[in-house]
């Protein structure tokens, strides 16, 4: 396998040979990325060694796992539990799990297979029969639980993760894979209950547990190899529905976005150039990777960033970004200094000192607020209602970049007029008429201070600044830190 993939009720942790990455969805609803680099290669292809190291290295994986995730859905509660260690947290988790899984064997494993033989065979003294009806039962008794299982809420979420890896593993096509970890970790769970029942060794305790344990290595071993072999053939692999069926469910968009998030991330070379390039020009997929696991991790990742940098920096629009298979150097330095300050919370407006507004661009600085785009919402209506006005006179208030003004100008017959008190922000929206080649005329004025008395207008727009300042603390990162 080219990847291994291990799933949470929470997210999904990816290895390659050279690293691996996490990524989890804390309380928030925030992607939270942790990743790590090996020494040495990881690996695992020797031919019936490979399943025991695969079965043994998975539970491991998902433990750490699950420890890793309960570290992030426990960083805001009490401070009591803060101060527990995330060791302790770790061992009581695996404790009570062992207990359950105890209680659980004893009770149902134990004693109703017995008890349905005897039900079954009465004094039958045939050791292979009773054996082979008590295995049969308890894979039974397997089933018909984790079947259960499948409506418990938490463990939909892990199902739904596993999905993901699946469908990941085939293309973006949901299928049930044989060397997915948790079937491949069923199967030898059922495979193990069955066969070591069915031979039933009764020696002593500790040869009994001896070979016991041989039996459940030498499956685990087979195991894989069989697995391995049938999902060479994807109509046969369709088979493994039969307990695959128990630990996979359709993952919903969240769960492909993190699988595919995931996938990308491990696909990124491990040495910070030489290995990246090819043919002197680093890929797409490389870069696109690398953006990805920047912004995650600072918990800002939006597509539309993404696309947006990639495009601005080319000097091209979204579409015609999206053909551009792979960069050169200074591209690539270029686009990964945009993506480290839109990390760091800056807006793109501020990065690139422009925004694109109804059609059109507009220079932005630290003396004007970055228009919205909802705000073209306004725009729409007022050029809607031009259409009924003969020789219509506008005055937009508090102009700023000049965005609504120039964008009425540009798409009407109305003749513009537009006032800031701010000297600076005039300076801003006039060289923003004069690009977009728009006629407008500009006022310094504190609201109508400066108008010629008694001047009347058809339509009065105004988009100003409405958030009080004892609000300010509150909000967004992007707004407190980058808008006047």
């Amino acid at each position: 396998m080219k990847y291994l993939f291990f799933p949470t009720n929470i997210g999904i942790r990816g290895y390659s040979k050279k690293r691996y990455v996490s990524i989890f969805i804390d309380e928030n609803g925030k992607n939270r990325i942790n990743t790590k680099t090996f020494k040495k290669k990881f690996c695992i292809d020797i031919p019936f060694i490979r399943g025991l190291i695969y079965f043994f290295f998975g539970i491991f994986a998902i433990l750490n796992s699950f420890g890793e995730a309960l570290k992030i859905q426990t960083e805001n509660i009490d401070k009591e539990i803060k101060r527990m260690s995330i060791k302790t947290k770790k061992t009581l988790i695996y404790s009570f799990s062992i207990l359950i899984a105890l209680i659980f064997s004893l009770l149902l494993l134990g004693y109703v297979p017995s008890k349905l033989s005897f039900l079954i065979l009465g004094q039958s003294k045939n050791f292979i029969l009773r054996n082979f009806v008590i295995a049969l039962t308890k894979v039974g008794i397997i089933y018909i639980t984790m079947l259960i299982l499948r409506f418990i809420p938490t463990m939909q979420e892990l199902y739904k993760f596993n999905g993901a890896i699946n469908q990941v593993n085939n293309n973006d096509k949901y299928a049930h894979k044989s060397l997915n970890f948790l079937n491949f970790f069923v199967f030898v769970f059922i495979l193990s209950t069955f066969v070591i029942t069915l031979i039933g060794v009764g020696i002593s305790f500790w040869l009994n547990w001896i070979i016991n344990l041989s039996i459940f290595l030498i499956l685990v071993s087979l195991s894989y190899e069989f697995l391995w072999l049938i999902s060479r053939d994807s109509r046969v692999e369709k088979t493994c529905i039969i307990t695959s069926l128990l630990v996979s469910m359709h993952p919903n968009t969240t769960h492909e976005e993190i699988a595919k998030m995931l996938n990308s991330q491990l696909a990124m070379k491990d040495n910070y150039y030489g290995d990246k390039m090819e043919n002197g020009k680093i890929a797409l997929s490389t870069l696109l990777a690398e953006m990805q696991m920047k912004l995650t991790k600072a918990g800002k990742y939006d597509k539309s960033d993404v696309d947006w940098i990639i495009a601005t920096v080319l000097g091209k629009n979204r579409a015609e970004a999206k053909l551009v298979r792979s960069f050169d150097e200074k591209t690539y330095r270029e686009i990964m200094r945009a993506t480290e300050q839109r990390a760091q919370g800056k807006p793109l407006s501020a990065i690139f000192g422009f925004v694109e507004f109804y059609g059109m661009r507009f220079n932005i600085n630290r003396k004007v607020l970055a228009p919205r785009m909802e705000t073209e919402i306004l725009v729409e209506e007022i050029i809607k209602a031009i259409d009924n006005i003969k020789k219509c006179e506008i005055l937009d208030i508090g102009t700023g970049s000049g965005a609504i003004a120039i964008s009425i100008a540009k798409n009407s017959q109305a003749k513009v007029y537009a006032i800031d008190v701010s000297k600076q922000a005039l300076d801003v929206a006039k060289e923003n008429a004069k690009k977009n080649q728009a006629k407008v005329e500009f006022i310094c004025s504190d609201l109508f201070e400066n108008l010629k008395n008694r001047k009347k207008f058809d339509i009065i727009a105004s988009n100003p600044p409405y958030i009080p300042s004892a609000d300010i603390e509150g909000l967004d990162e992007e707004v407190k830190k980058y808008d006047p």
